[in-house]
């Protein structure tokens, strides 16, 4: 702790367990943005209101900047390991088969190259349902993850502070310092 604030860092101290906190909290929000698109929620759409909520990126570009494969690689682990975690194994290993990975292959949820749009081949290749969803809806319904699973956190004793959460996911996940963190905001 005190070499890491000597180089200027402020650490959050956790519990060791699957995912951390950071992680822990993120994965069922990248999860829950490809539970939208498979029930027919517009790539754009949900990204966008991801960014109106607040958050530098939206969740599916965030895949891609992370890559399909390391994203859904954690999530499956996550997956076995949390018994509450439930994955849509057949979609993310599609996705996997597809071999678009995100930025680093120019394709994943979008194309990359001289502009960037939508994936139209994965978005073909991913089984969707047809459901118009709001943006109030996605946007309550992925922060809604996120502060359930911030909530799981401090009941199991990862971290002792709600305080601490909301600093290790404003500061390791860019959640929008404007609205408290998954921990202090309410949806007004």
């Amino acid at each position: 702790i005190e070499f890491v604030k000597s180089i200027g860092k402020l650490p959050v101290v956790v519990k060791d367990s699957p995912g951390f906190l950071v992680n822990r909290i993120l994965l069922p929000y990248l999860v829950g943005a490809i539970k939208l698109v498979m029930r027919g929620g517009s790539i754009k759409k949900i990204d966008a209101a991801m960014i109106k909520f607040g958050m530098p990126m939206g969740p599916l570009r965030l895949l891609d900047e992370i890559g399909l494969d390391v994203g859904i690689h954690v999530a499956l682990d996550l997956g076995k390991r949390l018994p509450d975690f439930n994955i849509p194994t057949d979609m993310l290993n599609t996705i996997l088969a597809i071999g678009h990975y995100g930025k680093k292959t120019d394709a994943g949820f979008y194309t990359y190259g001289k502009t960037t749009k939508v994936n139209s081949e994965l978005h073909a290749a991913v089984k969707t349902g047809n459901e118009k969803i709001p943006e109030e809806k996605i946007i309550d319904y992925l922060v809604g993850l996120m502060t359930n699973e911030a909530n799981k956190c401090l009941q199991e004793g990862i971290v002792t502070d709600p305080d601490d959460i909301d600093f290790a996911m404003i500061m390791g996940t860019g959640w929008a310092p404007f609205r408290g963190g998954p921990m202090t905001y309410e949806n007004i």
